[in-house]
């Protein structure tokens, strides 16, 4: 059974066109993964470097998503991203109102970030 902590990342891919993103991974014990994040809203990855390493993939407070990443957002309001939206209330409500997920992906080495999906599943693969 496949297990996320110190799982090394192989592979991912975003989908813009049926708003999917797929981590591909293979834990310590060699069982390979996709970890699906389905109906994404928004991402944000950052230190995407090979082999890295994840730590966990948490589900973090939709009330403190836009705190949490008030930088990168006030960076990127002016460009329309994630949304068009006057203040972080707007952003908020649109998130719970369309009941996207905070997934927190948490590296020990690389790539890391946040993903804002309806769900997110692990389906199991071989080579």
């Amino acid at each position: 059974m496949f297990t996320i902590h110190d799982s090394k990342i192989l592979a991912y891919q975003v989908d813009f066109e049926n708003l999917h993103i797929e981590i591909k991974a293979v834990d310590e014990k060699g069982n390979k993964a996709k970890l699906l994040f389905e109906d994404f809203f928004a991402y944000h990855f950052e230190d995407q470097l090979p082999d890295s390493v994840l730590f966990d993939i948490i589900e973090g407070d939709i009330n403190d998503f836009a705190e949490d990443h008030k930088e990168l957002l006030e960076k990127s309001k002016d460009y329309g991203w994630p949304m068009d939206y006057r203040n972080a209330k707007v952003l908020t409500d649109h998130i719970k109102k369309n009941g996207y997920t905070y997934y927190i992906v948490e590296a020990s080495y690389g790539l890391n970030g946040w993903i804002l999906a309806k769900r997110m599943r692990t389906e199991e693969y071989s080579s």
